[in-house]
């Protein structure tokens, strides 16, 4: 069923966790709420099961108003990071747990089904200790959607897991997800949990959403510096619009004057137009390096350049054109991740699949950092370039 907060909000004493809140989460989709610890999300999700009371607003799951509604008598259920298994108790009876609190006495084939699902059949008689984190979590996922609930609410339900254990059950979350075809409403602060199982993702800050949409729109047209630094890296540049051209703006680096190019769309300020600041976006990975000696050729294919030095503008289809000296490089086995001290912009990120070396990209070499226009976004300047960043939250 569909989701709708109107003007939720919560206050505890003086501070306020969630400012007022309108969000739809659609019917039928695995909805993440995303963000750091004391971001607002936990408290979103325990609005929608009941557990908090919102202090303004209202909560409706389709057409039915559930403010007011006791947790028991929402058709929601919540899996939380800790599973609350009853360790007397087996799998089986560990499923069938929910039924039989409502009077069910039938339960076997239920139970038969709901372990089919999360492919635990062959496990039915263990005890949670005999179990692994994992399974632990699909037992606890089984154990609520058995009750049939029109919304199952996740808070942080992969935390306990190790990394390669928790990468595996992001894709059975997703698969059972679509099978069961109810909506998940998933509380994280891991940026890639959300991107890998989420349709939509709420990326919240400050009690606030920052910015919604589908992961991949997220992640390759953040709104907002805070988004842009908090999914991922991003390498961030003060520029200036010189001009728009058609569908196209025009900029200069501040400092350098190096020129820089962007489709308007990708332009997350009002009214772009020439003499207004921005910050020049681009992922680490979007960007191709070349030694200083071989210049640079361009990612799309319209011969090499002589880097960023000249100042003139690049002609059309050509790439983006920064010089640097690489500060550090380092080896990650699946790819080569380089730090390059840039005039326009100190420690410019780049990562390059590990395919072929070039073994002069060491510390200390020239470079050209070259990369699509297209690749390329704009934030407004007067944000601050360091929101969402691990140093800022530090």
């Amino acid at each position: 069923m569909t989701i709708t907060l109107s003007g939720v909000s919560k206050v505890f004493g003086d501070f306020t966790a969630v400012h007022p809140l309108d969000l739809t989460i659609p019917e039928g989709s695995f909805f993440a709420l995303l963000g750091a610890s004391g971001c607002g999300k936990t408290t979103t999700l325990r609005m929608i099961a009941g557990l908090e009371e919102p202090t303004g607003g209202g909560i409706l799951l389709g057409d039915e108003d559930i403010t007011a509604l006791p947790p028991h008598k929402r058709p929601v259920n919540t899996v939380f990071q800790n599973y609350a298994l009853f360790p007397h108790l087996d799998v089986e009876e560990n499923v069938a747990f929910g039924l039989r609190r409502r009077g069910v006495t039938s339960v076997g084939k239920q139970v038969e089904e709901m372990l089919e699902l999360v492919e635990l059949g062959p496990l039915a008689k263990r005890k949670p200790r005999q179990l692994s984190g994992g399974q632990q979590q699909r037992v606890a996922l089984a154990r609520a959607l058995i009750n049939r609930p029109q919304v199952l609410l996740l808070d942080e339900p992969l935390g306990a897991l190790d990394l390669k254990l928790r990468r595996q059950m992001q894709l059975e979350l997703k698969r059972i997800q679509t099978e069961v075809g109810i909506t998940f409403v998933h509380v994280t602060h891991d940026q890639e949990e959300a991107m890998t199982m989420a349709d939509t993702v709420a990326v919240m800050n400050a009690g606030r959403v920052e910015q919604l949409g589908a992961p991949d729109e997220l992640y390759e047209r953040p709104r907002s510096t805070f988004v842009a630094n908090f999914l991922g890296t991003s390498n961030l540049i003060e520029a200036e619009i010189a001009e728009t051209k058609g569908e196209e703006l025009l900029l200069k680096a501040v400092g350098s004057g190096t020129p820089l190019r962007l489709p308007v769309e990708r332009c997350a300020v009002e009214n772009p137009q020439a003499g207004v600041k921005v910050l020049v976006g681009v992922r680490p990975e979007k960007i191709s390096l070349s030694h200083a000696e071989d210049g640079g050729e361009d990612s799309g294919g319209s011969g090499s350049g002589s880097g960023s030095g000249s100042g003139s503008a690049p002609g059309p289809g050509s790439d983006n054109r920064l010089t640097g000296r690489i500060r550090d490089a380092g080896y990650l086995g699946v790819s080569l991740q380089y730090v390059v001290d840039s005039p326009v912009c100190p420690e410019f990120s780049v990562y390059e699949q590990n395919v072929e070396r070039d073994a002069r990209l060491t510390p200390g070499a020239e470079v050209v950092m070259h990369w699509r226009p297209a690749h390329t976004f704009a934030l407004d300047a007067a944000q601050d370039a360091d929101a969402g960043t691990v140093e800022e939250a530090l």
